[in-house]
């Protein structure tokens, strides 16, 4: 499988727009599923700058039967990506935080708040500015050589699996004759990326299931491909 080249350090710019309704009011069926498959969103990101697509992210707040938040990405897929023969050319993004992230206007000022709406906005504008595309199993480091996101995480690249914890009904939608399909961002240290560029995503996902990793964003989780020092820690 071919791999994007090399992400280029994401800005950490303005944060979007942060906003209790959408901006765009006309009929929008990706806006429409996600709002359908998981839940009305409880608030939006939206880019007051447009580029070569307009990315919305929205906000879904946890519920008794997942207890978590998910941004997922809406506008990635207006415009189809720079794919080889046999892979699907439209996609959007979903990245699951603990409910007690904090997404508030002040907190979004701050870089350790912020980071995963950077990286999800990133990711979506990544294939469309640098004529390529993401698919399943592709790992992204931040930058060459990598770098973490925030100083307070030390997660350095992500990687794009499918969207497991959600329903299954959620993971495509037939937009006007197109396939849109929804992936999973997760974020991974440096070992972990390292792991999955050398060995390949399988792999990973071996070690995230030794060690009970979700698609649920934690700082402070195990890194699982980190090697013991003569087996001390």
């Amino acid at each position: 499988m071919a791999e994007p080249t090399i992400a280029p350090l994401y800005p950490l710019a303005a944060p979007m727009q942060r906003q209790p309704e959408p901006t765009l009011l006309p009929h929008d069926p990706v806006a429409e599923h996600i709002a359908a498959q998981l839940g009305k969103p409880v608030l939006f990101f939206h880019e007051t700058q447009a580029g070569e697509v307009q990315v919305d992210i929205h906000v879904i707040g946890p519920t008794p039967t997942f207890p978590y938040v998910r941004l997922v990405t809406s506008g990635m897929s207006k415009q189809p990506m720079s794919v080889p023969d046999g892979a699907p050319p439209y996609a959007e993004l979903m990245l699951t935080l603990p409910a007690a992230w904090q997404l508030d206007e002040a907190s979004m000022k701050e870089e350790k708040w912020y980071w995963p709406v950077a990286l999800l906005r990133h990711l979506a504008h990544y294939p469309h500015k640098q004529t390529t595309w993401i698919g399943l199993g592709h790992s992204m480091p931040n930058g060459n050589p990598a770098t973490p996101y925030a100083d307070s995480v030390g997660f350095c690249g992500a990687i794009v699996l499918p969207p497991a914890s959600a329903p299954e009904a959620f993971h495509s939608v037939t937009v006007d004759g197109k396939d849109v399909y929804f992936h999973c961002v997760v974020p991974l240290f440096k070992e972990e990326l390292n792991l999955a560029r050398r060995r390949g995503f399988e792999e990973l996902l071996h070690k995230f299931n030794e060690k009970n990793v979700t698609d649920v964003v934690d700082p402070a989780r195990t890194n699982t491909a980190k090697k013991k020092f003569l087996g001390l820690f």
